[in-house]
């Protein structure tokens, strides 16, 4: 892994260079940097979230994050392909884990009285960053990389929820019998 390239590219979607995406777009090397970026943003925003709770609950949150991640890059590569983008899901991958970085401020959540909007702010930064992101990677209009992120984004949250719902439920009863 080149850190070399990670950092200055990270930096760049950090200020918002459009053009840092086809970068990493025709970079294949760049899924492992992507892969570090999403797995990195999903333990910061899950200890954000979930540090009262516990190491199993920041666990769980990081596991799911990165596998709605996934769902989401295959959902949004789709949605993409319907709007006659060109992208692949390694390409969409790439991009959309460079601008998963936003998600890293879901750690702001532990400052008391604020941090849940900070939290709230760099979720919409993200969606931002994740429409620059498809747009340039799928290489249509910003319209439709909003419409794409948004499907996409909705899509997620509804799996999720799914998914979750129960297992947190069970966690939930799991903890209280052993009280």
């Amino acid at each position: 892994m080149n850190m070399q390239v990670l950092t200055p590219r990270l930096l760049r979607v950090l200020r918002f260079d459009a053009s840092v995406y086809k970068e990493i777009a025709a970079d294949a090397s760049a899924m492992p940097q992507a892969g570090i970026i999403v797995t990195v943003a999903a333990v910061l925003a899950a200890l954000g979230q979930y540090l009262p709770r516990g190491i199993v609950a920041i666990i769980v949150a990081a596991v799911l994050a990165i596998i709605g991640f996934f769902i989401y890059v295959a959902i949004a590569t789709g949605v993409a392909k319907v709007f006659g983008g060109k992208t692949g899901f390694n390409e969409m991958g790439r991009t959309l884990g460079y601008a998963y970085a936003w998600y890293a401020l879901g750690i702001l959540a532990l400052i008391p009285f604020g941090g849940g909007l900070l939290v709230w702010i760099g979720s919409i930064v993200a969606w931002i960053a994740g429409t620059i992101a498809l747009r340039e990677s799928a290489e249509f209009e910003t319209w439709k990389a909003f419409v794409t992120v948004v499907v996409a984004g909705l899509v997620v949250a509804f799996i999720i929820a799914l998914v979750t719902l129960p297992l947190f439920a069970i966690l939930g009863l799991a903890a209280a019998q052993a009280q």
